[in-house]
């Protein structure tokens, strides 16, 4: 652990140092930028309960390297260097686990070349749909988000006894996101009229091929306020054996709406078509919230159905709340109840309170 973070510290120090040798020396904006996300996260599961000190995994604590400049007229290259150093995090926690030991884990290792006619991206970073499922507008997507497994996703539904199901809250419900961040060629057209397309090809997972794409949109509708969605489709394969051939494909999207006055809907759906098994497992989610002056509230639903197994119908409902004093600080409070309805099996609800804080650097 020590040794971590020393490799952590030294890695920061020489990133302090570097930015004004490059600059002077290729002409580059270097710059460097990051986040603490903080909380302290209550459960109780019907028969026990504890507090825990958590890294919020909705947006965890990270730092990250960019850099930038022209190349040519018209043509600009950049690199991206980002890691994550999540201690306790909130998605793995659990009464069975309370400590986790902090890692150093990698997020974007990735170069870009963009103009006029798009952007491509080399390396590892986000897939084209990646985020698909998560347009927020609400401004509480701190504390609560359609990635509902995010806090306390390893907390286990027990029954009326007190025994473990053996089902978790993130087996439950996911809001499959598609594939993430992996090592991908990716490319985005130009915006047009506030729509863009984006797609990308890479490889995760012990060599399973990934092939991704979406169509993005933001733009503001006058008097209605500002709308933002997105629509992914995302397919991974692998060969297990001669015989065998895994395909994995999820579709879905979602779409945020900000009025002026504050008041927010946000929408998400997606389905995932696991064919070696024939899953089929499917998440709704709904929000609503209201922004005013530096704060922001929302009350949010989700649904998982047939996600972990056929059958299977995991649902929640929260309540949060986040104040923004100033641009890079932010201080939230949520709360949310997690059921599951298995044919055949009794189980008690999971609660659970956060609170915290992020800053921004």
């Amino acid at each position: 652990m020590q040794h971590r973070i020393a490799m952590l510290s030294a890695a920061v120090a020489a990133a302090l140092a570097a930015p004004s040798v490059y600059a002077q020396a290729q002409g580059l904006e270097v710059r460097l930028s990051g986040q603490v996300n903080r909380a302290m996260m209550s459960v109780d599961d019907g028969h026990k309960s504890n507090w825990f000190f958590v890294d919020n995994n909705n947006s965890s604590t990270r730092f990250r390297l960019s850099a930038a400049a022209p190349v040519t007229p018209g043509l600009r290259a950049g690199a991206i260097f980002e890691a994550e150093f999540r201690s306790n995090p909130s998605s793995d926690v659990s009464f069975e686990e309370p400590d986790i030991a902090a890692e150093l884990e990698e997020r974007h290792m990735d170069l870009f070349f963009e103009g006029g006619w798009g952007k491509v991206s080399l390396g590892q970073g986000d897939g084209a749909a990646n985020g698909a499922m998560e347009v927020d507008l609400s401004g509480t997507s701190v504390a609560h988000w359609s990635g509902a497994h995010n806090i306390g996703g390893a907390f286990g539904f027990r029954n009326g006894v007190g025994a473990l199901t053996g089902q978790s809250i993130g087996g439950s419900m996911n809001n499959q996101d598609f594939e993430s961040r992996y090592d991908r060629v990716r490319y985005d057209t130009p915006a047009f009229g506030g729509f863009r397309v984006a797609a990308s090809w890479g490889t995760k997972d012990a060599g399973r091929d990934v092939s991704e794409l979406a169509l993005w949109y933001s733009g503001e509708m006058g008097g209605l306020g500002r709308l933002a969605a997105a629509l992914g489709w995302s397919n991974q394969q692998a060969n297990v054996d001669l015989a065998t051939s895994v395909e994995d494909e999820v579709v879905g999207g979602s779409v945020s709406w900000l009025h002026g006055s504050g008041l927010n809907l946000t929408l998400g759906h997606s389905q995932r078509d696991f064919r070696i098994t024939g899953d089929k497992g499917k998440f709704t989610y709904a929000k609503v919230g209201y922004k005013f002056g530096r704060h922001a509230v929302s009350l949010d639903w989700g649904q998982g159905e047939d996600i972990s197994l056929v059958g299977d119908e995991g649902d929640m409902i929260g309540v949060a709340y986040v104040w923004n004093p100033i641009a890079w600080a932010e201080v939230y409070a949520a709360y949310k109840v997690h059921g599951l309805d298995r044919p055949g099996l009794d189980v008690d609800d999971i609660n659970i309170f956060m609170i915290g804080s992020r800053i921004r650097f």
